[in-house]
């Protein structure tokens, strides 16, 4: 009887540890579903011979193992772009982009000709940027491989690769082996207020960040340090553009109403 007890409270454990493995894999699948580019374009600025972009279809779709290549001459005058157009920027809030070299371990004064921009359309979210350490994760395994990542809450539905000929350092060329969004569902910037006072969700990490206030108009009437989570704006009311950069060099975006 003893026996046949432990046997059967070890086929419940094995069964319960199963499901749980189960239920934790579910989760995780269903957490992060992956949208991948589904368009590309590409140009070359200025005269260069022997500049463009190899395979630019292979940037865009789920394979992450193949590459487009943006090609420039070092020292010349000229760039490469190419941009990745997305299907579903609505419902996302993380964009990532998969780079390399041909071989040349990756860091940022190596990329120190590599920027991107975000776009809405034909219209610019005025995000241009280097590539720096904030946003670039290496590769555990490859050092000449690694992702650009970006945490957007601005429409947008493309973003563009330049590679600048006279400051690149990765022998001409840089690999581009996707771009996908998806929607992390951690990611949260739930805004109350009243009387001028601003509050944020407490799962924001706002001690320490830096908040800014745009008018309609376009100008920046309010930037503070925070110390918490509530502070006041001494703002009229009325909508402004809230942007929020933490510690961490993340950054969010998010129109409010100020009462």
């Amino acid at each position: 009887m003893k026996t046949n007890l432990f046997v059967r409270q070890g086929a419940i454990k094995a069964a319960m540890s199963t499901l749980f493995l189960f239920l934790m894999s579910s989760m995780s699948s269903a957490q992060i579903t992956k949208y991948y580019a589904n368009a590309q374009t590409s140009q070359v600025y200025g005269v260069c011979i022997g500049c463009g972009v190899v395979n630019p279809l292979n940037a865009i779709g789920p394979n992450e193992n193949d590459y487009s290549v943006l090609q420039v001459s070092v020292g010349l005058l000229a760039r490469t772009e190419q941009t990745l157009i997305f299907p579903n920027s609505t419902y996302t809030n993380k964009l990532v982009i998969g780079i390399g070299s041909n071989g040349t371990p990756l860091n940022a004064q190596v990329l120190g000709g590599v920027s991107i921009e975000t776009f809405n359309g034909d219209v610019s979210n005025n995000d241009y940027q280097n590539l720096t350490n904030k946003i670039l994760k290496l590769g555990d395994t490859d050092p000449s491989k690694g992702e650009i990542e970006l945490t957007m809450n601005v429409p947008y539905d493309r973003i563009k690769i330049n590679v600048n000929a006279g400051l690149l350092s990765l022998g001409g060329e840089l690999r581009v082996y996707y771009g996908y969004q998806y929607r992390d569902p951690f990611i949260s910037m739930k805004v109350a207020s009243q009387n001028g006072q601003v509050t944020l969700d407490k799962s924001l990490p706002a001690e320490g960040s830096e908040v800014t206030l745009v008018n309609t108009s376009g100008k920046e009437v309010f930037r503070t340090k925070l110390q918490s989570n509530t502070f006041e704006t001494n703002q009229p009311s009325g909508v402004y553009i809230m942007t929020l950069q933490t510690k961490k060099g993340e950054t969010y975006s998010q129109k409010i109403m100020i009462k």
